[in-house]
Parts: C-alpha cells; sequence; structure tokens
C-alpha cells in the first residue's frame, strides 16, 4: 500500500463513519469480491429467507454469476456499491474490507467477521511477517484499525482463542458458535441430494477421495496427483476411484497448471467446497481448515505433510502441533500417501476415535442452527 492509498484509505474510514446508517440494510461480501460462497453466501441465504424486513446486499465482481443464483447483486467498486456500503448498518465478511471496495466504506457499519475456516495455519497477526521500513508499519497499522470488527465466530474455546490472538480481538467479541457453510454437512438429505446431482455431472463411481491442499506463502510448488499418476494408477483402476482436485483460491490465482487431468483425476475448482465435501468419501488435505468441517461427515482423514518442517518453521507457521490437530492418518511421502490411501479404499477405517476426540475439541459448537444463532447475537448488539 503506498502512501496515497494509505491516505485515501484513512479518508474512507473517517467518511464511513460519518454517514448515517440505514438500519434495515445489510452488505455481504466474500473473497475480495471474486468469489459468491462461503460463510457469507450461507449467512445470506438465511437472512433473505428468514429476514424480508432487512434489504440484503452482495457485493461482488462478477454481477451475472451472483443473480444467476438469485443474489440481489452490486458491482463492486461502482458508485452504486460505495453508497450501499456507507449507509450499511450491518456489514459482514470472510476477508476484510476488500470484500467490498478498493477503500475502507464500511468502518462506520458493525462489521462481522466471519472469516472461512478454523485455523491449523496461523493466520491474521500470528503469521510470520518478516517485511520492515515504515511505510510497512503504517500500512500494517492501518490494516489492524481496518480489520477490527465487532462480531467473530468461533465453533469451539480453542479456536476462539486463535482468532483472539489472529485479530486482536476481545474474547467478549467472539461468539462460540459454528460456521453458516456448515450446515448443509449436518443436514443428511441435503448431503444425499448433492450427492445424486454430483453423480450426474462427474459420474458414477464407486470412491470419491477429494484432494484440498491449502497455500504457502513461500512457495509456487503445490502437490498435485496429476504428476504421479501412474503411481496411483493401478489403484484406481481396481476400486473404481476417483481425485477430485481441489487447488486453493490463492494458489489457482498464481498458477496455471496445464491441464493434464483424466478420467481418474478431475479439476473440481469450478464447484463448491461445502458440496464437494458433502459428496466425497474421503478427504485427502494438509494444514487446510476444509478437514475440521469434513470431520462433521465422520469419514477418513489422510494429511499429506509432504512439507511439514518448512511450513511449520520458515512459512506461515501453525498453532499446534501434528498430535493436537489432525483429524486422521498422516503421510510424508509418496509411498506413505499410497498405502494411507489404499487401506482406506479397501475398508480399514482406523481413526474413527481421532475424528470424535477432534471434531469435540475443534467443532464443539457446529449445530444445524448457527445462521439463526448468529443472526440472534447480531440483533442484540445492534439494539
Amino acid at each position: 500500500m503506498n502512501k496515497i492509498l494509505l491516505y485515501l484509505n484513512y479518508i474512507t474510514m473517517m467518511l464511513s463513519r460519518i454517514i448515517p446508517k440505514k438500519k434495515n440494510r445489510w452488505v455481504f461480501g466474500a473473497w475480495f469480491g471474486d468469489k459468491i460462497s462461503d460463510n457469507s453466501l450461507a449467512f445470506y441465504q438465511y437472512i433473505k429467507e428468514n429476514h424480508h424486513d432487512i434489504e440484503a446486499v452482495w457485493i461482488c465482481n462478477n454481477t451475472d454469476d451472483a443473480e444467476k443464483k438469485g443474489l440481489n447483486a452490486v458491482k463492486k467498486n461502482t458508485f452504486k456499491s460505495v453508497w450501499k456500503c456507507l449507509t450499511a448498518r450491518v456489514v459482514v465478511m470472510n476477508q476484510g474490507y476488500k470484500d467490498f471496495g478498493e477503500y475502507n466504506w464500511i468502518s462506520g457499519s458493525f462489521k462481522v467477521q466471519l472469516w472461512h475456516g478454523v485455523p491449523w495455519k496461523k493466520i491474521g497477526e500470528d503469521k510470520k511477517d518478516e517485511k520492515t521500513g515504515i511505510l510497512h508499519w503504517l500500512s500494517h497499522k492501518t490494516f489492524l484499525i481496518t480489520s477490527k470488527c465487532d462480531l467473530y465466530i468461533a465453533p469451539s474455546e480453542t479456536t476462539r482463542k486463535a482468532i483472539a490472538s489472529a485479530f486482536l480481538a476481545q474474547e467478549s467479541s467472539i461468539v462460540l458458535v459454528g460456521q453458516p457453510r456448515n450446515e448443509l454437512l449436518l443436514n443428511n438429505d441435503r448431503c444425499e441430494h448433492i450427492r445424486d446431482l454430483l453423480e450426474n455431472s462427474i459420474g458414477k463411481h464407486k470412491k470419491y477421495v477429494i484432494y484440498m491442499p491449502t497455500f504457502r506463502d513461500k512457495s509456487d510448488e503445490q502437490f498435485s496427483f496429476i504428476d504421479c499418476y501412474d503411481r496411483f494408477a493401478s489403484l484406481f483402476q481396481e476400486y473404481d476411484v476417483v481425485i477430485l482436485e481441489k487447488q486453493h483460491y490463492v494458489s489457482t490465482l498464481r498458477n496455471s497448471k496445464e491441464d493434464k487431468t483424466s478420467d481418474r483425476i478431475i479439476d473440481v475448482n469450478a464447484y463448491d467446497t461445502q458440496e464437494l465435501l458433502a459428496f466425497a468419501d474421503v478427504l485427502i488435505t494438509d494444514y487446510s481448515s476444509c478437514y475440521f468441517d469434513y470431520l462433521l461427515r465422520d469419514k477418513p482423514i489422510i494429511h499429506y505433510l509432504y512439507d511439514y518442517e518448512k511450513y511449520k518453521n520458515d512459512d506461515r507457521g501453525l498453532y499446534y502441533d501434528i498430535d493436537e490437530a489432525v483429524g486422521g492418518a498422516v503421510a510424508y511421502t509418496i509411498d506413505d500417501l499410497a498405502n494411507e490411501l489404499t487401506s482406506v479404499i479397501s475398508g480399514n477405517d482406523l481413526y474413527t476415535e481421532r475424528r470424535s476426540l477432534i471434531r469435540d475439541k475443534f467443532d464443539k459448537y457446529e449445530s444445524p442452527g448457527n445462521s439463526e444463532i448468529i443472526a440472534a447475537e447480531i440483533f442484540k448488539r445492534i439494539q
């Protein structure tokens, strides 16, 4: 952030604090306006369906896609979106103010940070930052000010401590409640319906394995089953397995991997993450928060931690050691991964007790009524 942008951001923050708010206008956004998904979308849909007196507005870059999904959408970085943000009583985000625009138009609103998962990798103030200099210091101070929200959520006491540390938030502002996006995973009827839909879209097979890694701050290298197809080919054929590979949003922005997918390795980046988790028989991941969500399905999880020491010590860093956090088997090499996957696919589920333990530790407050609880808390606090 250069000096001019820094000063402009302070001006827009001050402006947003003096503009009167429309009490029934709520603005929603996610993933810097690029994606129409996640906790913000699930909560938007709840508000739209259950609180008809509220004007729910979705800010995004692609309003055509949003309108196809039935959202009341306004294009990001337009005069109309700025005005909606400036006059919103409540704003709901999953990243920060840049979900709504390049500048902070939301400082005077009641700000709800739903984030995008339970953190194992460090986030916010806790992640490693090696930049120095006065401009970086000023930019960081601006970030801290603009990141302050009035309400955060955490599905466990363990996670609440991480959220408080990462966002420098008072624990009184962190509500113990699950994530709106996970209401889907707790609804077996909806999960079965999604399975039928995705089987028709992807093709019918005996086993569906979803691979969802997180991104690396200091490396563009990313494991993909595309690069080691031969190592798994016999397994795929013998058990009629397909790998559904969904790279992290940040990784897809950095890398445009040549399309080498086959009938056994399918790129599913265009599919909704929670629907894929509802659909899959097995999850392979690393430090990504998706496995905390998948614990709610009580199905096998494999952590492929091929760069564990480097990630823990030189990249993002982790809040918890392996034994404190993993939800299933751990693999460090391709051979480990092949062996663990073969074991799971052939019917050996050895980690049911581990999943129960970690679910109680990190997902304690997940329930089918997450959105209702969050809405009630917002109404109480904005009175």
